[in-house]
């Protein structure tokens, strides 16, 4: 079977095809035919070697959290999934493969209704948005503020945050701006149009600053009312200014596990029809990939970037 990783690090065109066997599943553990993986910022960050310090990995590294696949054999003992099932699954690493194993406790079945592009750009950004909500525990009627709400992690916090019952305020780009309001925020104000800290200023009772790369100008500090939460997704740490907030840095505290997440996404999908947006769809090869990772680098479209066997 073909994988895409890399032997050293360095820019996109590091990934080549790597041949391996297909791996047998052990007690416990179903083997997937991939269908389709997400890319996410975290895996370019892997490869250009910014994890190498405190994550050891011996190369060849293939990367990929993201899967959507087709249960093609069961290990001992599994009872829950069937051959031919198409499930969503999260994974550690290695999900840019032709064919995964799996454990069942990581899996979900796909929703026939989900888009198999939605379903491989899942994973990470939905356990991601879950965490931060659940890490929130805001009551019904609070006021959310959601920056970079058009992004994976922050359409997705607007959406579950609706569900929950929250006053939502996000804000976008322009070009995003009506993206974000047919996801249901209340209150949408474009950043390159508005000057958002001081419209929306000591308004929210917490903020997610989900920004690619955190480097939002302040506005997060500016938003969330003294005594509030500034929960950042990046690793970059906010200044306070002497503002008195509780920051939060995303990964802090154990992230939820997908036994509990995925069942509140997919209850979320099939009452709500939660969207995962879908910037881009690549060919299921090494130049697909190349392609894929110098668009996370880029200020692409809004949504995820998938990889896919049969691109819709």
């Amino acid at each position: 079977m073909k994988r895409f990783g890399f032997d050293h690090y360095g820019d996109p065109t590091v990934f080549t095809t790597i041949e391996a066997p297909v791996p047998v599943p052990k007690p416990g553990q179903v083997q997937l035919h991939v269908l389709g993986f997400g890319l996410n910022p975290y895996d370019a960050s892997l490869r250009r070697g910014e994890q190498a310090a405190f994550r050891k990995l011996a190369f060849p590294i293939v990367p990929g959290t993201d899967v959507v696949g087709q249960v093609t054999a069961l290990g001992e003992g599994v009872s829950a999934f069937a051959r031919g099932d198409v499930v969503i699954n999260y994974r550690p690493i290695g999900g840019y493969s032709e064919f995964v194993v799996a454990s069942v406790g990581k899996l979900i079945k796909k929703p026939a209704a989900m888009p198999l592009a939605a379903a491989a750009g899942l994973p990470q950004v939905g356990l991601s948005a879950y965490s931060i909500l659940q890490v929130l525990a805001l009551a019904p009627g609070q006021t959310l503020a959601v920056e970079g709400a058009s992004g994976g992690v922050g359409a997705l916090v607007v959406q579950l945050a609706k569900l929950q019952h929250l006053h939502v305020i996000a804000t976008a780009s322009a070009r995003n701006a009506d993206y974000v309001r047919r996801l249901g925020a209340d209150e949408v104000a474009a950043y390159d149009e508005v000057a958002v800290a001081a419209r929306f200023g000591d308004q929210a009772d917490a903020t997610v600053n989900a920004v690619s790369g955190g480097q939002d100008g302040g506005a997060g500090v500016a938003i969330t009312r003294p005594g509030g939460t500034l929960l950042t997704t990046a690793d970059a740490a906010p200044t306070l200014n002497g503002k008195a907030l509780d920051p939060i840095q995303l990964g802090e505290g154990k992230p939820a596990k997908p036994e509990s997440a995925f069942p509140a996404l997919i209850q979320a999908f099939n009452e709500a029809r939660l969207n995962v947006r879908v910037a881009k769809q690549l060919p299921f090869t090494a130049l697909g990939v190349q392609e894929g990772h110098r668009l996370l680098e880029s200020h692409h479209p809004a949504g995820k970037l998938v990889v896919m066997h049969e691109p819709a």
